[in-house]
């Protein structure tokens, strides 16, 4: 039997994969928004409703490559000295900028790769790449790969966590309100954690 809650969560879900895909884009070239954290609300939405994950995953995706891709060429447009200059407004300091070219100088296109999984990084990794002069394709294949195991890894793990939830569930109907709130509370609480320390001081600012 389907839960009475799914039919509304569906409506949400229809009109929620655009936004959750435009805000990833919008991260990935610096704006301070929850992509990962919506990506698994998504995951978990997903579960609930039994639906494949296939079509958000593609979505998401693209988003996030079209992302980083503007946000490399609106670094190798400004370059260095402009992102200095702006970078303030979106946390970019120069000890930070030191410390992320220090990492691609080092790794060169796997900080590319590995970069969505931590903060700062993510918001910023097209648009470093650009200023410091990252080869394209070379940029835009660790994007691709990059940006299809993060996307894949929060939505599978959220997806699948979710539909054992509602396995569990079916049996014990009392405990529903109760996990679904410490499913909204956990992701709250991860969205305020990482949001403070992305802003938090570091040593050498």
């Amino acid at each position: 039997m389907t839960p009475p809650h799914l039919p509304t969560l569906q409506h949400l879900l229809d009109a929620g994969l655009p936004v959750v895909t435009a805000v990833v884009a919008l991260e990935a070239i610096g704006a301070p928004l929850p992509g990962e954290s919506l990506i698994i609300a998504l995951g978990v939405a997903l579960g609930h409703a039994h639906q494949s994950i296939v079509p958000a995953f593609f979505a998401l995706w693209l988003g996030a490559v079209i992302g980083d891709s503007l946000g490399y060429v609106i670094g190798r447009r400004l370059g260095r000295h402009a992102l200095l200059k702006h970078g303030g407004r979106i946390g970019l300091t120069e000890p930070r900028l030191a410390r992320a070219e220090t990492l691609f100088a080092r790794w060169g296109v796997g900080v590319v790769v590995v970069a969505r999984f931590f903060v700062f990084l993510r918001q910023l990794n097209g648009v470093l790449a650009g200023s410091l002069g990252l080869p394209w394709w070379r940029f835009l294949a660790a994007n691709m790969v990059g940006g299809a195991l993060w996307v894949g890894v929060w939505l599978t793990l959220s997806d699948k966590v979710s539909g054992a939830l509602v396995e569990v569930l079916k049996h014990l109907p009392g405990l529903k309100l109760v996990v679904l709130g410490a499913l909204v509370i956990g992701l709250a609480a991860v969205f305020v954690v990482r949001r403070r320390q992305s802003g938090r001081p570091h040593p050498g600012r």
